[in-house]
């Protein structure tokens, strides 16, 4: 299979037609739908149906889009991990951090990596666990760094599984609008939070860790609150918070970047939550990337 042909389908398949495709690949379109036409018949499967706008994935191409991108990383790390060999390291690292790890941990870990390694350039992905547990499975990221639940084991994205390596923990805290006045010395009973509104992070499959912790903290009370506003990410809950708009969880870093935030303690505290370096369990993993995760073995 001619990982040229690969790379085409997989710019079709992310275009959405033919046209777009070979507009961003640069080439015209009949090489490329011959292109096309070759791998079907390679592969012996219809990767798409082509309809009047545009192309649709049909079952065999899904797969090729998914396998076909972590196909095409692997490449990458083999090219990196034979010029590493080579020239010294070098190269990129592809590394994905969930911003309240980012704030804990992650970017001091970065700046000491690109001071000791200055040939090495990074490309940062900082998103929820969901999106870095997606890259990883295409092969996009080299690793992520994401709180996890250690009774929750991560699934398996598209057939990827992956390892978890526990390297700090991320405490966290009850944020409510400054404006309110709530006693930031003495712990607060959340039951009493339940008429309030609270803003937590989207609900993401298979990884919920702060809608876990949100949820047995209240569970002892026999009640949860109803009015809730899910949001893209845990920044956007503390602007939120800070503009009045109700109470949320967060990393005690994150808190403290918003001054309209207090910090509020509660009763019996909350769990720190595990932090984590996530790798695919299987593929190549750069000498770039091993570099990376040694900084975090002496702590």
């Amino acid at each position: 299979m001619d990982l040229r042909n690969v790379r085409y389908f997989i710019a079709v398949a992310e275009n959405g037609s033919i046209t777009e495709a070979s507009n961003a690949l640069r080439i015209s379109q009949p090489p490329l739908s011959m292109a096309m036409a070759k791998l079907e018949k390679e592969l012996g499967v219809t990767l798409f149906d082509r309809k009047p706008r545009g192309i649709e994935l049909t079952a065999a191409g899904e797969y090729l889009h998914h396998a076909g991108r972590r196909l095409l990383a692997e490449e990458r790390r083999i090219s990196d991990t034979l010029k590493s060999m080579g020239q010294g390291l070098a190269g990129e690292l592809h590394l994905g951090c969930e911003p309240m790890c980012l704030w804990r941990i992650g970017s001091t870990k970065i700046s000491q990596f690109l001071s000791i390694y200055r040939n090495v350039t990074l490309d940062l992905t900082d998103a929820n666990p969901r999106v870095q547990l997606d890259r990883l499975a295409d092969g996009t990221l080299d690793l992520a760094i994401m709180p996890i639940v250690a009774e929750e084991p991560l699934q398996a994205v598209n057939g990827v599984h992956f390892d978890v390596t526990v390297v700090d923990e991320l405490p966290l805290t009850l944020i409510a609008p400054k404006a309110w006045g709530l006693d930031e010395t003495e712990p607060l009973d959340v039951a009493s939070l339940t008429d309030s509104t609270w803003i937590l992070p989207a609900r993401i499959p298979g990884v919920r860790i702060l809608w876990r912790i949100w949820a047995d903290k209240f569970a002892p009370s026999g009640a949860a609150p109803s009015e809730i506003i899910q949001v893209p990410t845990v920044m956007t809950a503390a602007q939120l918070v800070g503009a009045g708009v109700g109470v949320s969880l967060s990393s005690l870093e994150m808190a403290r970047l918003h001054p309209d935030v207090a910090r509020i303690p509660v009763v019996g505290g909350w769990p720190n939550v595990p932090i984590a370096i996530v790798r695919r369990k299987e593929g190549i993993v750069t000498p770039i990337a091993e570099r990376f995760v040694e900084l975090f073995q002496g702590d």
